[in-house]
C-alpha cells in the first residue's frame, strides 16, 4: 500500500506529460529538404506571399501557374536529351528496313551507326521526326517510354527515369499543395511529355506543351487511331513559341517559370513581368554530380533581368532521388 502511495504522484505527472504530448502539434515537415541556402528562402516565401490572403503579394488561386522546361531543368538533358536518344535507339535498331526508303533515311542511318552526333544535329528536325513518321502515337509513346525506363544513359549508365531532379519534384510538390496549377513547357514532343509527366514529374498530361507534329487520324473498328507526322513549322516549342503556348493554354501566364537556356529566354520573360510580382529561375548546370557545362548568353541575359540564377551546387543538397 504504502509503495502504492508514494507512486500515485509521478504516475500522474507522467500521464499529464503524456497528454501533453499527444495533444502537441507535429514538427513542421521541411518543405523542400534537398534545397538550402537562400533560394530555399526565396522559393518559400514566394509561395507562401502569393497564398497568403488579403498581403500585398497574395496571388488568387486560378492565377497560380507555374511553368517548366523539361530537358535540363526537371531531368539530365547531357550528353545527349531523352528525345534524341529515343530517336538515336530506333534509328540503330530499325535501320535495316528504314535507310531503303531514301537518300534521307540513309543518310540519317550512316550518321546513327557511326555515332555522327554533328550530321544529326545538322538535320534536327529529320532526326527527330522521320523516323517515326506514319508510326501510331500509341506505338511511338511504348517505345519512348521504353527507352526513358530501361535504356542506360551513355555518361551516367543509369535509365533516364533515375535522372529526374529530385529539388524540382519536391518544388513541384509544394505549388500543388499551395494552389498552383503546374505546367511542363518543353521544346520536346507533346506526347513524349505526356507518357512520363503523371508518373514521373507529377504533372498532369493535359498540363503539358510541347513541339507539335502533323498527325493523320483514321477510323478503325470505331475508334479513332493517330499517327505521326513530320514537325510543324513555326511550332517548335522554344523560344516565343513558348510564350504564346502558355498564353493560349492558361489566358493568364505564368507566375513561376524556371529554365536553363534561352529555348526559355521569352517563358522567363512572361513569368518576370507578373503582377503583382513574378518569378523567373534559371538553373546553372555547376554542379560534377550531374554535368557541368555553361549557358553563357542565358546566364547574362539573368543576370541583367535580375532573374534567379539557381546553382545546382550551391543551392541543391542532392541532384537524383
Amino acid at each position: 500500500m504504502r509503495l502504492y502511495k508514494t507512486m500515485r504522484l509521478p504516475i500522474g505527472i507522467l500521464l499529464a506529460v503524456m497528454l501533453l504530448l499527444a495533444a502537441a502539434p507535429a514538427p513542421a515537415k521541411d518543405p523542400l529538404p534537398s534545397w538550402r541556402g537562400p533560394v530555399r528562402s526565396l522559393l518559400i516565401d514566394f509561395i507562401t506571399e502569393a497564398t497568403t490572403a488579403g498581403g500585398e503579394k497574395f496571388i488568387p488561386q486560378q492565377r497560380r501557374i507555374a511553368s517548366f522546361d523539361l530537358d535540363g531543368t526537371l531531368m539530365s538533358e547531357r550528353p545527349r536529351s531523352w528525345g534524341e536518344l529515343t530517336a538515336l535507339h530506333w534509328l540503330q535498331e530499325n535501320c535495316g528496313q528504314f535507310a531503303a526508303q531514301g537518300p534521307e533515311q540513309a543518310g540519317l542511318c550512316q550518321a546513327a551507326a557511326r555515332g555522327d552526333l554533328e550530321y544529326l544535329h545538322q538535320h534536327i528536325g529529320l532526326w527527330l521526326g522521320l523516323p517515326y513518321k506514319g508510326m501510331t502515337l500509341q506505338a511511338f509513346a511504348a517505345y519512348a517510354l521504353k527507352v526513358f525506363e530501361t535504356y542506360p544513359n551513355p555518361a551516367k549508365k543509369l535509365p533516364q527515369s533515375r535522372l529526374v531532379y529530385k529539388p524540382q519534384l519536391e518544388l513541384i510538390d509544394l505549388l500543388h499543395r499551395k494552389g498552383f496549377t503546374v505546367y511542363v513547357c518543353s521544346g520536346t514532343a507533346t506526347t513524349l511529355l505526356q507518357v512520363i509527366s503523371r508518373k514521373y514529374l507529377r504533372v498532369s498530361p493535359g498540363r503539358c506543351i510541347g513541339s507539335r507534329y502533323k498527325l493523320t487520324v483514321t477510323e478503325q473498328d470505331g475508334r479513332l487511331v493517330f499517327r505521326r507526322g513530320l514537325e510543324m513549322p513555326g511550332l517548335v516549342n522554344l523560344g516565343k513559341v513558348k510564350a504564346y503556348n502558355l498564353k493560349l493554354a492558361t489566358a493568364h501566364g505564368p507566375v513561376l517559370a524556371f529554365g536553363n537556356t534561352m529555348g526559355d529566354a521569352w517563358m522567363l520573360r512572361y513569368a518576370a513581368g507578373a503582377k503583382p510580382g513574378g518569378l523567373a529561375l534559371l538553373l546553372n548546370h555547376d554542379d560534377p554530380r550531374e554535368f557541368v557545362y555553361a549557358k553563357p548568353e542565358a546566364l547574362a541575359l539573368a543576370k541583367e533581368r535580375g532573374w534567379q540564377i539557381v546553382s545546382m551546387k550551391r543551392d541543391w543538397a542532392v541532384v537524383f532521388e
